[in-house]
């Protein structure tokens, strides 16, 4: 499901940077997951090397030649060559990172010069722009409950609102940060 909205709020399409299929040599998927959004990129980039990394190995077993998963804590040290990948890919990752600003400086390191990192991140509050999101609505209440449970968690379920991100990859020394908003419908 996040996939789809994700690939949804950006046009249909696996990313917004600006990737040449033929120049594109290694992909790295933080946070893989089931492995759908790697497979599909994997599919669309056969001559890329795509790596899927999770904490969890639950995705397929029968992928495309040019994908491999790989169990990895994302919140440690990661184990990629410096400088080694075009593009880093990371999404959904609310509330599993306890320090940002560790996680970006490793995106840094293992980004090659010249290449892309795009995170995108969910807001945990939940509103509507034409008032169907009542305040006293369960989703409403769900998504002030979600934000009180960071403290308990000692996880940032607010990386959106504070722009965590953005804070992060700046201090990492990344540069030509973009920030792109988009809607997310829930349920019709």
């Amino acid at each position: 499901m996040n996939h789809h909205c994700l690939t949804r709020g950006i046009g249909g399409r696996l990313h917004l940077a600006p990737l040449d299929k033929h120049k594109i040599t290694k992909v790295i998927d933080i946070g893989t997951g089931t492995g759908i959004w790697a497979l599909d990129f994997a599919d669309e980039y056969p001559n890329a090397e795509v790596i899927g990394t999770d904490i969890s190995p639950i995705q397929p077993s029968w992928v495309p030649p040019n994908l491999k998963f790989e169990i990895e804590d994302c919140t440690q040290d990661w184990t990629f060559t410096p400088n080694s990948a075009d593009y880093i890919h990371i999404h959904w990752l609310i509330g599993s990172i306890p320090d940002w600003n560790q996680f970006f400086r490793e995106a840094y390191k293992t980004c090659r010069p010249g290449g892309w990192v795009e995170s995108f991140e969910p807001s945990g509050i939940v509103t509507s722009d034409d008032d169907t999101v009542k305040e006293s609505s369960a989703l409403s209440q769900w998504g002030k409950l979600f934000i009180k449970s960071e403290k308990k968690f000692g996880m940032s379920f607010t990386v959106y609102e504070e722009e965590l991100q953005r804070k992060a990859m700046e201090a990492a020394g990344f540069i030509d940060i973009q920030t792109h908003d988009f809607k997310t419908s829930i349920g019709n």
